[in-house]
């Protein structure tokens, strides 16, 4: 579709007024050449729906000083038609689709299981002690008691009782097994706008895996704005790429259709924080020796 031309030329005087190239524009926004040019031509054709129209258009806006929803409401009539595919329908809670990320819950765990280990510690030491000092008073008494004559001559002496060792090894103290400590944590650090950011640690070498249950934008980029992924893209359903960040300290994911993509982060599911179809995922990364 090429009707655009007020928006494009808007769109185009900004970035020149800012000095930028369209390969500038491309590192900054990580949109490809040829689409970042269909935008300022009004072309339209090529993009790959009428949701990445819309997205493409308010990123160029946000890089070159403009606000894209304002834009986008002003020539609203000019807009291509929405796409005929059925989205996904948004959960009402937004849980990861396995299994929520756990970031304090063994740490509750370990608060509650510590203090009964420690007083289940304290009453066999205290059981410990008093047989030991009912067993000493006992051999005692058996020691101090007076032999009796039984008229043969050699006087009747009692045996004393063996100390029971086997029942005071079975209430000795016996050692206490800690928790295992997790390999790697990954907790909820911030929300701000389209912008969730979480922290993991962990001594494991991270790894990030991208699943598409459907069409969607993804671009990955680490601290240095370097390409993480095979290259910025619309995945397709059933696509996956996994990420090695053992060098990464910072990740930073651009999701078209969030509710397409599932990111796992050494197995653990990361969660969609809030309802936002276009959206971005940074994780900070710190690895623990």
């Amino acid at each position: 579709m090429i009707g655009l031309s007020e928006l494009g030329t808007r769109l185009k005087q900004a970035r020149i007024a800012k000095n930028l190239s369209l390969e500038d524009l491309q590192d900054l926004t990580k949109i490809q050449k040829r689409y970042l040019a269909g935008i300022e031509d009004g072309n339209h054709s090529m993009m790959p729906g009428a949701f990445y129209v819309r997205a493409f258009i308010k990123q160029y806006a946000a890089a070159v000083g403009l606000n894209g929803e304002e834009l986008l409401d002003q020539f609203k009539t000019e807009m291509p038609a929405s796409d005929t595919v059925e989205k996904k329908q948004m959960p009402e809670t937004f849980t990861s689709r396995s299994r929520s990320v756990t970031r304090t819950a063994s740490n509750d765990t370990y608060a509650e299981i510590i203090p009964k280990v420690l007083v289940a510690f304290f009453i066999v030491l205290i059981l410990a002690v008093s047989w030991y000092f009912y067993s000493a008073s006992t051999n005692r008494d058996t020691a101090n008691r007076p032999v009796e004559d039984e008229g043969v001559g050699v006087p009747y002496e009692e045996p004393v009782p063996a100390t029971p060792k086997e029942t005071e090894e079975t209430v000795a103290e016996e050692p206490v097994e800690k928790p295992a400590e997790p390999t790697s944590v990954l907790s909820l650090k911030e929300t701000k706008g389209e912008t969730t950011t979480y922290t993991w640690q962990g001594t494991a070498n991270p790894q990030l895996e991208i699943v598409a249950d459907g069409p969607s934008w993804i671009a990955a980029t680490d601290q240095n704005q370097q390409e993480l992924t095979s290259k910025a893209r619309v995945m397709q359903a059933g696509e996956k790429e996994t990420l090695d960040l053992a060098e990464v300290d910072r990740v930073h994911v651009r999701i078209g259709e969030y509710a397409n993509i599932t990111l796992t982060m050494n197995g653990e599911n990361i969660e969609y924080t809030q309802p936002l179809q276009t959206q971005n995922i940074v994780i900070q990364l710190t690895n623990v020796e």
